[in-house]
């Protein structure tokens, strides 16, 4: 999808989003990761935030299955200039913190937590819960 100011003299700004269910099982990590790759790289993250995402990717495919409603894993991922955002979800209830917890390393914490400018559990229609986790092209730019 793109979108624009009406106004034409201004740069264009792209937005970008892909909506993908995968069924829970093997091919949960390739397609994920496959589908993140793409959105970094259409925000121009430079190298190094892409290796970021595409490791958030695969911690996501890892944990996030066992929190599934079904035997589907939804996950929707828009990218824009500098940016890029996953939606997981709807999990099952405790499921988003569940998925951040199993991400864990020793002495590390949150893999996905550490990688990541900005994580957070949202609330879902039906008593389900989203995990929203946001990369910026550049470490902490949300904060300058």
């Amino acid at each position: 999808m793109r979108t624009s100011d009406l106004d034409t003299s201004q740069a264009v700004d792209r937005l970008d989003r892909t909506r993908v269910t995968v069924a829970v099982g093997p091919l949960v990590g390739p397609v994920l990761v496959r589908v993140v790759g793409i959105h970094a790289a259409r925000a121009d993250l430079p190298v190094d935030r892409l290796n970021d995402a595409v490791l958030v990717a695969d911690a996501i495919a890892a944990h996030a299955p066992a929190f599934a409603v079904g035997d589907r894993l939804p996950v929707s991922v828009q990218s824009g200039a500098g940016r890029l955002e996953l939606r997981i979800g709807p999990l099952r209830p405790g499921g988003g913190r569940l998925v951040l917890e199993g991400a864990a390393l020793p002495a590390v914490g949150s893999v996905i937590e550490r990688l990541a400018d900005a994580v957070r559990v949202r609330d879902g229609a039906g008593g389900g819960e989203y995990l929203v986790i946001r990369i910026d092209a550049a470490v902490g730019e949300a904060d300058r």
